[in-house]
Formats: structure tokens, sequence, C-alpha cells
């Protein structure tokens, strides 16, 4: 199964990981603490067979989906590096989506009243390229996660983030080289000589 880490291109550092809240989860979590109160009553309480098992398989049937909800929460991914912000989702099929750091026109943060209560929201990042909007629903600390994608634009756009450029071979490795071209009888004793002068010259 891979992630998002499968992705990264050489060099690419992940600066932030958000992540989709649980907290979503609690009104079902509260009917399956409702539904068990129900049956251990009926079991003990009422000493209604029936009922008891009823509600027992309600119970088991609840447990069951919360238990699936959890599982697929931890398929989500969003991940931001210093080149782009990647969505991805899936259990066995994935599916994926970037969104560059350049191509970041605006960044809009939704919460309803629990939300802002309890911390989770929604981030969506409007892009010039062709995927348009991308949008994080649900996601935990949502205004930390959008502060910290407007900072790495930011500085991406100011090249805070551009690789150096490698430095070339130094005069003595390009020597090496050029001995190693004579002695595999690449070039002849006179480029040799020119060569060698030339580059004795730029040291």
């Amino acid at each position: 199964m891979s992630s998002v880490q499968d992705q990264l291109q050489p060099g690419e550092e992940i600066l932030y990981r958000a992540h989709v809240t649980r907290l979503t989860q609690a009104p079902l979590v509260a009917l399956l603490a409702v539904v068990l109160a129900l049956t251990i009553f009926a079991w003990y309480g009422l000493q209604s067979g029936p009922a008891a098992i009823a509600a027992g398989l309600l119970a088991v049937i609840l447990g069951l989906v919360l238990a699936w909800r959890l599982f697929r929460l931890r398929s989500y991914e969003f991940v931001l590096t210093h080149h782009r912000v990647i969505y991805q989702t899936g259990i066995l099929a994935k599916s994926s989506m970037d969104s560059r750091l350049d191509k970041i026109n605006n960044i809009e943060l939704r919460q309803t009243l629990w939300g802002r209560l309890l911390g989770y929201g929604d981030v969506e990042i409007d892009t010039a390229s062709d995927t348009g909007v991308c949008r994080f629903a649900d996601v935990a600390n949502p205004l930390e996660f959008k502060r910290a994608i407007l900072a790495a634009a930011e500085q991406y756009r100011a090249g805070a983030f551009v690789q150096p450029a490698a430095a070339g071979p130094s005069g003595a490795e390009r020597l090496r080289q050029l001995k190693s071209l004579l002695d595999d009888g690449l070039i002849s004793r006179e480029e040799f000589e020119v060569k060698r002068r030339e580059l004795l010259a730029q040291l």
C-alpha cells in the first residue's frame, strides 16, 4: 500500500502533516454508548431475552460501522512539502491530487459552530492549475494548516526553497578525468597537453 512518502521527489521534504479529526464520529460513539446501556438494562433489568438480543445486535452493527469509519479516516493523508500540497485518500485503490505552491491563488477556511468549538474545519485551496479547487475536509487544527501553507507558498515564491545548483567537478578532478581519457586512448598526447594547460590556467 503506497503512501505519500513514496511520491516525494529527491530532496523534497515534508513541512507539515494534517489529519482528519475523529471528533466528527462523536454522535455515533454516543449512540453506541446508549445502545450498549439499553442492552445491559434489557438483559439484567427486564430479564427480556429477545429485546436484549436485538439491542445487542444493533450495538454490534454500530460498533462495526464506527470501526470502519475510523479505519477509513486513517487512509486520508494531507501533506505539505516545500514544493506542493498533496491530498491522498483510499485504502486499496489510491487517489492523489497535488497543488503546487506557485499555483495557489487563495486559501479559504470554513468552520461550523461545532468546528470552532472542537477545533476542526475545512481548508479549501484555489489554484491556477487544471485541478482547480482542492478541499481538505474536517481537518484538525485547520487554521494552523492554512498558516503553514501560506508561509510555505510565500517562501517558495521568494525563492527560499530553490535548490542551489550542483557544483561542478574540481580542477583536480577534471585533470584526473583528462588523464583517464589519455590512458584509455581516447585522446592523443597533444590534445592532452593542450587541455591540461587550459585547466591549469583556470586554477
